[in-house]
């Protein structure tokens, strides 16, 4: 089977009304174009191109897929976040579900009991927040703070807290927790380190972050992230545990199909810092970042540890045909540019162009893609 599908944009605040109208020629909507899925999640299943009144899932007679693929387009930061491991979800799943929080319920951390790795790969700068900096650059950064002139005696008294705690046994935890436990409280604190952007480049980022939530502990947290920049075809793998924040960019993400999200700053919705706290990966130093795999001409894989899903990048041209691929399972194929077609040993063939997406099942053994542009493949491992 191999069939076209689309679906709307969801219009989150963090969104942008231009970036994907831009980069896919979508029509804008006027308001934020934040995320475009593509699966079978509940939340926003994906809907038959030729017949938008049947749902991929009612398609596939209730069948689920083990992944979303979804278009990104932020302008503004997402929320500081981290998700739950398999057993994580499982057991946080069935403590809610017996204490009978609805699933709804704006306090509920536990959504299904699923684990949520995802990767994204940039189709432009792409900004973001990716688990801790090494031990000694948070300390470096805490003692200009505690030295700098300018501050008040309140914040270096804070910042000589901090020092003390984050030299202690497990210290980057307890530094965390500090910092997310000061909410409410925050206000002064986000401020002050904003004016020092003035001296240090550094503090720019807890000046623009200020801007969106002022008084957030997240403003402190994320300078004790590592801060990355991604340029096109580059991507970050986010395994469980990992805390990470979108800033800005467009990127094609993929990710197990979950709603499984424990948040610890810069928003408003809930947080609950002790169970965060459980499900947060306290390593310093590491940035995931994926390092690509050329399979052949115009085709890569970006490996990912996750048994959830695989992720490719497909770029035929006139003169490169892929032709008689395989993948162990189901796919869904996104056009990012240009335009490709898809055909299939099942004599199946389909043009897709920029911003169009399709289902193929898997009982095709092989599949080609010519045209010219580039897709993005996302596929179970059986």
């Amino acid at each position: 089977m191999l069939i076209k599908i689309s679906n709307q944009a969801r219009n989150y605040a963090w969104g942008s009304r231009t970036l994907i109208s831009d980069y896919f020629g979508i029509p804008a909507t006027n308001e934020p174009m934040a995320e475009i899925w593509f699966g079978t999640h509940p939340s926003s299943p994906s809907v038959l191109t030729e017949q938008p009144n049947e749902t991929l899932v009612q398609h596939l007679s209730g069948h689920q897929l083990s992944f979303l693929l979804k278009i990104l387009a932020a302008d503004k930061p997402l929320s500081i976040q981290a998700h739950p491991s398999t057993h994580q979800a499982e057991e946080g799943f069935a403590r809610e579900n017996a204490l009978g929080i609805a699933i709804s319920a704006s306090n509920r951390n536990y959504k299904d009991d699923k684990h949520k790795p995802e990767v994204i790969v940039a189709l432009s700068d792409f900004e973001a927040l990716c688990g801790f900096k090494p031990i000694a650059e948070i300390d470096a950064l805490l003692e200009d703070v505690e030295t700098h002139t300018g501050v008040s005696d309140g914040l270096r008294s804070i910042a000589a807290t901090w020092r003390e705690l984050l030299g202690q046994e497990n210290g980057l935890q307890k530094l965390f927790s500090n910092i997310l436990d000061r909410r409410g409280n925050f206000d002064g604190i986000a401020a002050e380190l904003t004016t020092m952007a003035d001296f240090d480049a550094r503090f720019a980022l807890a000046e623009k972050l200020n801007l969106f939530y002022p008084g957030d502990p997240g403003v402190m947290l994320a300078m004790i992230m590592n801060h990355i920049y991604l340029e096109p075809g580059q991507a970050v793998f986010l395994p469980a545990g990992n805390i990470h924040a979108y800033l800005s960019g467009l990127g094609v993400e993929l990710m197990a199909a979950s709603d499984n999200v424990l948040r610890g700053g810069l928003t408003a919705k809930h947080i609950d810092v002790a169970e965060l706290e459980k499900v947060v990966d306290f390593t310093a130093g590491h940035v995931p970042l994926v390092q690509p795999k050329e399979l052949t001409a115009g085709l890569v894989q970006y490996p990912c540890n996750t048994d959830d899903f695989l992720l490719y990048r497909a770029e035929p041209s006139g003169e490169r045909l892929m032709a008689d691929l395989n993948l162990p399972g189901e796919c869904v194929i996104l056009c990012t540019a240009g335009e490709i077609a898809v055909s299939n040993s099942k004599e199946e063939r389909m043009v897709l162009r920029r911003g169009e997406a399709a289902y193929m099942s898997p009982e095709a053994k092989f599949f080609s893609i010519s045209g010219s542009g580039t897709a993005f493949l996302a596929a179970s491992k059986a």
